[in-house]
């Protein structure tokens, strides 16, 4: 992704469902789906430029997913 002002046209081509499947097929799920009660998270978020790379994703529970967020919100990144 270019570098300046992130917008929703690149927010929604970084989550496009065939990036998305590419990106979980790489990460051991053959299907491109994930298993029940998991979740693909960026780790730098879409809406601050991160890309959906395997490198930039990881595969956590909805549980964590959630924590994760949330701890996010408490120190003022979100």
């Amino acid at each position: 992704m270019k570098k300046g002002k992130v917008t929703k046209t690149r927010v929604k081509k970084e989550r496009s469902p065939k990036k998305v499947e590419k990106v979980i097929k790489s990460k051991w799920h053959p299907s491109g789906k994930l298993p029940k009660g998991k979740e693909l998270h960026h780790v730098k978020p879409v809406a601050e430029g991160g890309k959906t790379t395997p490198k930039n994703t990881r595969v956590v529970s909805k549980a964590k997913h959630k924590k994760i967020h949330s701890n996010r919100r408490k120190r003022g990144e979100i």
